[in-house]
Parts: structure tokens; sequence; C-alpha cells
């Protein structure tokens, strides 16, 4: 039977997948790869376990076949229930009101949340102006239910444009559009525009 870390270790070098791009895509820090893959005392929990095995495109069966893993820590995070959500134009979100699978509409890609809002959609980004943590293709998770304050990352709509993906900050009374990017400068956000916020980016969702 092999350990976890053998297994995790023999199937990254199977896909070519360096140690440092499997700590990206499952959302934890390489050491942690190198320190479990090099035999650590404790098991890793059963969320991080996941995301690996995810990042892997790995069997969750088989893995617990090969190496009878049982989890490190008993206050493990639970299984989340994914749903099926439309990933949709930005044009398009500019005037969402929800969507559902027989919506005649029906949009031509779609990704995986455990975000719970019956509104929820989702977007691929485009351009630079919010990287390095944002980079164009990848897609965020859109909740036009959820409570917005100056510090969230939102997007928002100006009358007929398309919608824009920026993080919403105040200075003094002033609310601004804010770029990640320094390329970019600050949008403010003055009565007159008619910009409006459309919801809030809940979460960066990773597709294999």
């Amino acid at each position: 039977m092999m350990t976890v870390g053998e297994y995790i270790r023999e199937r990254r070098k199977a896909l070519g997948l360096p140690a440092s791009e499997l700590a990206r895509i499952a959302e934890i820090s390489a050491e942690y790869v190198h320190y479990i893959e090099k035999g650590a005392r404790k098991s890793p929990t059963l969320d991080v376990i996941m995301r690996i095995l995810r990042a892997l495109q790995a069997e969750p069966n088989e893995f617990l076949l090969e190496t009878g893993y049982v989890p490190g820590n008993i206050e493990m995070s639970p299984l989340k229930t994914m749903r099926r959500v439309p990933i949709i134009s930005w044009v398009t979100a500019g005037g969402w009101q929800g969507c559902c699978p027989d919506d005649p509409a029906e949009p031509d890609e779609w990704t995986e949340t455990d975000v719970k809002s019956k509104n929820v959609f989702a977007l691929r980004v485009k351009g630079d102006s919010m990287m390095p943590e944002f980079s164009e293709g990848e897609v965020i998770i859109v909740n036009p239910d959820a409570e917005i304050v100056p510090g969230n990352f939102v997007v928002a709509k100006k009358d007929e444009e398309e919608a824009t993906f920026k993080q919403l900050q105040k200075i003094g009374k002033t609310l601004f559009l804010h770029p990640l990017n320094s390329k970019y400068q600050n949008i403010e956000l003055k009565r007159g525009h008619r910009y409006r916020i459309v919801g809030k980016v809940v979460k960066k969702e990773k597709k294999y």
C-alpha cells in the first residue's frame, strides 16, 4: 500500500505537473506539497486532499484503495454540495435576472460552484486590469444577492456599456472602482455617472 505522499508524488509526476503548479491549483503552498510528499507525520485534512485530487484529476475511490487514507484532522471541512451555474457574457451580466437549466437562452458554458444563491452566475475574466490576483480566462462567481461593502470585488455596469470587474474602494466619502493592475486608473463613482453594482464576486473557480 502506498503512502499519501507517494501517491500524490507519483500521480503528479505522471501528469508532468511541477509541485508549484499543483500547489497553485489546489490553493495550498508549495512547501506544504513537499511536506506531504516527503511523508508528513500528520495526514492532510479531507478538504486539502479533495483539492489535491481534483488538481491531479484523480478518483477519490482509487486514492482510498491505494493509500488507506485517514484524515489527520477530525475537524475537517464537510464535503460541499456543488451545483451548475451558467458562465454568461459581460454584456448579459448587466441585466442578469437569473436563469434555470431549461431557460430557452441557456448558455453554452457552465461551471460548478458551492455558492448558494438562486441568482448566482459566472463570468470569464477579460483583460489584465485585475492582475495579478485574477488572470484573463479565469472564471469568477458573482452573487447579485450578497451584501457589498468597500474592499469587495464587484461587477459593475454603466449605462449601455458592458459590465466591468473591479474592487470597490472608499476614500473619505468617495467610492471608487479600483483595478488591481497599477497600469489602470480608478473609476470614481460620481453622482450622475449612473454606475450600478451588478453583484459581488465571491469566489474564483478553477475548471479542468
